[in-house]
């Protein structure tokens, strides 16, 4: 059972429409689980790409056959996804059905005993569609974090995340140490525009992700990847072959760190992402730190919740995060919670780099908790003084909130951990499990 959340539906509808903007022509978002519409009953729970499912490639051919026989005289099945030239590399294909549902074709597929399922969006912000809350401006001059400054000296950290915003390195923790050769400079993809002074929904997610990094590992070589180019969005069979390429062509790092992820359909893994887990698998220098979400409930989000599977037996492979109030007394509000989630960190209110320029805040206010008719704690942040249509002015540092911001402080850890102990970067993640590496109070140096 998840936790109510009285006012998000209304945030789902408004980033829906933003991610619908920014897909490209020919494809369009639709809100699941069947029934989620605005004003219904159903309540929404993730988002996939209407009229296409996603198969196996070595049933292609029979999936292709049965879903003419479904609906005949509709348009022949086509594969829309991968580029022919990935083909080889991919082992699942994604279907265009044309007008026949696809959660229709999906069902019909599995009960032939094949995998079939709906190509489900991979947001930075999950279901919320938005982390915690939205961004506010911040002010500095920021208290440097404490601990070594070669903390996290000579491990790799990759941010997959929207990428970074021109000039991120005017701000001090993203820029090379002055006079300290063993602080590197963040590097990445400069992707995040600012249009006209103007920041978008999203701009400025990953450039503060790689600042929160930096904050628990100072000497880490971080970088960031833009992995998420429809607002903060992507199929996630898109994204699983963009990490790969990624990863394969800038080498894999000691940490990945991922603040995004999606519920899914009846809870199952992410096919499109199977790829790259098996991948992962083979690379046992590499670790994957990923957000619990922001959901407020219990229902599994991929891939954090493979933290949970037979897969991560071990505990090292994959680390979910979840996040913790404020004042370090329990749980956010907002953070997915359960026996997939691995370990919790701050994850309200932090302070970090961020664009510079104008927003405009798009989402409804809320005048209480959205996760559950009580509010849960005094301080929540559900409840801001910011109205949809209101602007504020960035100045390069926000204050913002969620298991996005959680997930950066745990890998940064795990990379502190690293060089101080000279262990593998899946040696420090079960010390973190099994509790023998404690999360810091970072709360007076991050906000």
């Amino acid at each position: 059972m998840t936790t109510p959340d009285p006012g998000g539906d209304a945030r789902f509808w408004t980033q829906l429409e933003m991610v619908n903007a920014a897909l490209p022509d020919g494809l369009r978002a639709v809100a699941g689980p069947e029934g989620a519409t605005p004003g219904s009953s159903v309540a929404p729970g993730y988002a996939e790409l209407d009229g296409h499912v996603l198969v196996p490639a070595q049933d292609l051919e029979r999936a292709g056959n049965m879903v003419q026989d479904l609906v005949p005289g509709e348009a022949d099945p086509r594969v829309v996804w991968p580029p022919e030239h990935d083909a080889g590399r991919v082992s699942v294909r994604r279907l265009y059905v044309g007008d026949r549902s696809a959660r229709l074709v999906a069902d019909t597929l599995t009960a032939r005993r094949m995998r079939a399922t709906p190509v489900h969006l991979v947001s930075v912000a999950g279901v919320n569609l938005c982390p915690g809350d939205e961004p506010v401006p911040a002010s500095g001059p920021l208290r440097p974090p404490p601990g070594a400054r070669d903390a996290g000296a000579g491990v790799r950290v990759t941010v997959l995340d929207t990428g970074l915003v021109p000039g991120y390195l005017d701000h001090p923790w993203l820029a090379a140490g002055s006079g300290d050769p063993a602080i590197p400079a963040v590097d990445g993809d400069v992707t995040d525009e600012v249009t006209g002074g103007v920041i978008g929904p999203y701009t400025g997610h990953g450039t503060f992700v790689a600042g929160v990094v930096r904050c628990t590992a100072p000497a880490a070589d971080v970088r960031v990847h833009r992995t998420f180019p429809y607002a903060g969005a992507v199929p996630e069979d898109e994204l699983g072959l963009a990490v790969r390429d990624t990863l394969g062509a800038h080498g894999w790092p000691d940490i990945v760190s991922l603040s995004a992820g999606t519920r899914t359909r009846d809870a199952a893994a992410l096919l499109g992402l199977a790829d790259f887990m098996a991948e992962l698998t083979l690379h046992p220098e590499t670790v994957l730190v990923a957000a619990a979400g922001n959901d407020g409930g219990t229902d599994p989000f991929w891939p954090a919740a493979y933290a949970g599977q037979p897969v991560n037996a071990s505990g090292d492979l994959v680390v979910s995060v979840g996040a913790l109030r404020e004042d370090g007394l329990g749980r956010a509000c907002f953070s997915n919670h359960g026996d997939w989630v691995t370990v919790y960190a701050q994850g309200e209110r932090l302070v970090n780099a961020f664009a510079s320029g104008q927003y405009t805040y798009g989402y409804p206010h809320c005048a209480s908790c959205r996760h559950s008719d009580t509010p849960l704690y005094s301080g929540c942040t559900c409840v801001g003084v910011m109205k949809a249509g209101d602007t504020a002015t960035f100045t390069g540092l926000a204050q913002w909130s969620g298991t996005s911001f959680a997930t950066p402080i745990v890998a940064g850890l795990i990379a502190a951990r690293m060089s101080e102990a000279g262990i593998s970067s899946r040696q420090a993640a079960r010390q973190l499990v099994a509790g023998r590496l404690s999360v810091p109070d970072l709360s007076g140096y991050l906000r």
